[in-house]
């Protein structure tokens, strides 16, 4: 199988990894052209050439994955100066550090109407999406869009610890009658976004019973409820383009002004042909 087909497969599971790619060598090095695929968890698949300068340039891919960043390594094969990797070739070679399989996570908690409106929107925006349901016909695939990870489980806790939500996940709950109990469960976790498809009376009772559990107040001042911008949503597919504007204003670092340039002044003459 070669690096590209592996690549391709890690990429549909969103797999953390990082592709090196030799893109200019000068003088004596190894080789001139090649690339391997470094994972996450420190395997290499491929070879630029060994040695020294392939070990400096894993340790920069990994570095690379944990920062979500891109970047370029220009490496020497000598023992001292710029860029030197410690040895003694002589030769130079620049590598491109591209990273993959990072993906935002959207997690959807209940496979309700909104939620599948919601996975339907957010299926072009490069979210890798999974929906669980404690109701196996809520799973149903026509419901989803192809590619979304759909989990049935008997309760929202354990299918949670199991999915381990982290700080790069987004995520929407919607589970009608098992909301606090899935709450409760979700608190302790550094998502990035925790929102609660819910009323503001449901929301004022679910902060209650949280003071009065002495729940830290850090934890549940996180959640966004009711969820989504305020652009008058009603059905399910307005609701999803609501949610998913908030969402996008979190992940981009956005203001969600209007961004209209157009003012009408009374001293402004009118456009003529």
């Amino acid at each position: 199988m070669s690096i590209f087909s592996t690549a391709t497969r890690l990429e549909q599971q969103n797999y953390p990894f990082a592709m090196a790619q030799i893109i200019e060598s000068r003088g004596s090095t190894p080789r001139h052209s090649g690339q391997m695929l470094i994972l996450n968890d420190g395997a290499v698949i491929g070879s630029i050439g060994g040695g020294m300068m392939e070990r400096r340039v894993i340790e920069e891919a990994l570095q690379a994955i944990e920062q979500r960043q891109d970047r370029m390594f220009n490496g020497r094969m000598t023992r001292d100066g710029h860029n030197a990797v410690g040895s003694d070739c002589g030769g130079a070679m620049s590598v491109f550090i591209s990273v993959h399989g990072l993906r935002p996570r959207l997690l959807l908690l209940g496979g309700g109407h909104v939620n599948q409106a919601i996975a339907y929107a957010a299926a072009p925006l490069e979210f890798a999406i999974s929906v669980v349901d404690v109701y196996a016909p809520n799973l149903e695939a026509p419901r989803f869009p192809t590619g979304v990870d759909l989990f049935h489980a008997a309760h929202y806790a354990e299918a949670i610890k199991q999915l381990n939500p982290d700080e790069h996940c987004y995520v929407i709950i919607a589970t009608n009658s098992q909301d606090r109990e899935v709450l409760d469960a979700l608190l302790p976790y550094p998502v990035k976004y925790l929102g609660l498809l819910a009323s503001r009376r449901k929301v004022q009772t679910f902060v209650r019973h949280w003071q009065q559990q002495g729940v830290p107040e850090e934890q549940w001042l996180r959640l966004r409820a009711p969820i989504g911008l305020d652009i008058g949503a009603e059905t399910p597919a307005e609701i999803a383009v609501s949610v998913l504007a908030e969402i996008l204003q979190l992940k981009n670092g956005a203001d969600g002004q209007a961004m209209n340039q157009i003012t009408t002044s009374p001293s402004a003459k009118p456009i003529t042909a």
